[in-house]
């Protein structure tokens, strides 16, 4: 049976959720102040808005260093596009909004070139959106971080 979070998809008759997981370049801790999550939360549903992805759920890292979501993909794209897309859209903006960024990664690589996707269905999605609230680092009180 098909959870009542996913029946508005049924019209389409195409679930394409996936997890995705982008890593910052070397794993540096970036997302450590507050205006560069801001940053790059806003380019996510930026780029989601101009090429017709949902996301579902959004998170931090507790490393700082890397992000999870859940998008719905559109079938004119392909998850390689997807991918392609969210990490050029936000990479652009975090340059943007945060600038000191330049000297950490004069070749403007903001991203590593690992990532993990992998696809979700109905039965699925409560488990990796727990799983992503956990790791949210903003759901984190700063005492656990000292």
């Amino acid at each position: 049976m098909v959870s009542g979070t996913f029946v508005n998809k049924k019209e389409s008759g195409r679930y394409n959720y996936q997890h995705i997981y982008f890593v910052s370049k070397k794993r540096k801790a970036v997302f450590r102040k507050q205006k560069t999550i801001d940053a790059c939360r806003a380019a996510f549903y930026e780029a989601a808005g101009q090429f017709g992805f949902t996301i579902r759920e959004l998170g931090f890292g507790e490393d700082f260093a890397h992000v999870h979501m859940i998008v719905d993909i559109p079938s004119k794209f392909s998850v390689q596009q997807t991918l392609q897309i969210f990490k050029s859209h936000s990479a652009s903006r975090i340059f943007e909004k945060v600038p000191n960024f330049l000297k950490l990664y004069p070749n403007r690589e903001f991203w590593s070139g690992w990532r993990y996707n992998g696809s979700i269905g109905p039965m699925t999605e409560a488990v990796v959106k727990k799983y992503i609230q956990k790791q949210d680092i903003i759901q984190k009180r700063i005492s656990d971080f000292n």
